[in-house]
């Protein structure tokens, strides 16, 4: 038989001083670092545009659809400027492609086809006017007249829901409301010199009208001239500030002296 091996107390005490050393002489493991996180920066804060406000005058109004829908429509007036002004070229190249496809001349010069130098030799300023007619997918009962300034001078129309209604070499054609939409007239005031005369459209007659033969109305006409446009247009004999509701017609302007 094998002899059995006792462990002395000796022994053991020996044994476990051996464990305690190995356990103290491992090496601590390196504390967790977190990893940094840089925080974002912030975004620039935008600079609100100031807008001006250069309206002269808005004319609103009623009218029937052809299904008996009551349709508004409206137009806002802004303040001509030079076409030469840094704001005037989205303006002045829409006038120009409009005017041109219809095989317009120069105003002032009708030798001249329409183009940005003839615009700028005469001293054009652009007035736009917003018009709009709700609700949508309608057709007006009867075509609505658009009075776009002077027929003295030259217009153009872009947008939906109108049409032309005669065209000419000069641009100085009609133009109606018929369906629903919205867009812009462009009218092109010309001094006949290069400096620009930012006045003459005070001159012209603004708003909608319609034949009386047509047996249409225009309902709830509602105009609005600013403090802009009254100061400017004070000492025009002939302008009538206010409303000049008929029942056809609805508009404000020069009606001549």
């Amino acid at each position: 038989m094998a002899p059995t091996r006792t462990l002395t107390a000796a022994t053991l005490t020996v044994v476990a001083v051996l464990l305690l050393s190995a356990c103290s002489a491992a090496p601590a493991p390196a504390p967790t670092t977190p990893p940094t996180v840089e925080a974002p920066s912030p975004s620039p804060t935008a600079t609100p545009v100031e807008e001006t406000d250069d309206a002269l005058f808005t004319i609103s109004a009623k009218v029937r659809a052809t299904d008996g829908t009551t349709m508004d429509i409206s137009l806002v007036g802004h303040t001509p400027i030079p076409v030469t002004s840094s704001g005037a070229s989205r303006l002045a190249s829409t006038f120009v492609e409009k005017c041109s496809a219809m095989g317009g001349y120069s105003m002032s010069n009708a030798a001249l086809p329409v183009s940005m130098d003839t615009l700028v030799n005469y001293g054009s300023s652009l007035m736009r006017i917003d018009y709009s007619t709700t609700p949508d997918d309608h057709t007006i009962y009867s075509p609505v007249d658009l009075e776009l300034g002077s027929p003295y001078f030259s217009e153009v129309v872009t947008g939906d829901g109108f049409v032309a209604v005669t065209t000419n070499r000069t641009c100085t054609g009609g133009y109606q409301l018929t369906k629903s939409g919205s867009g812009m007239a462009i009218l092109n005031f010309e001094s006949g010199s290069p400096a620009p005369d930012l006045a003459q459209w005070r001159y012209g007659h603004y708003g909608f009208s319609v034949p009386f033969a047509s047996g249409a109305s225009i309902e709830a006409c509602s105009v609005e001239v600013s403090d802009l446009a009254q100061e400017t247009v004070a000492e025009v004999p002939g302008w009538e500030p206010g409303s000049d509701a008929t029942g056809i017609s609805c508009g404000t302007g020069y009606r001549g002296e």
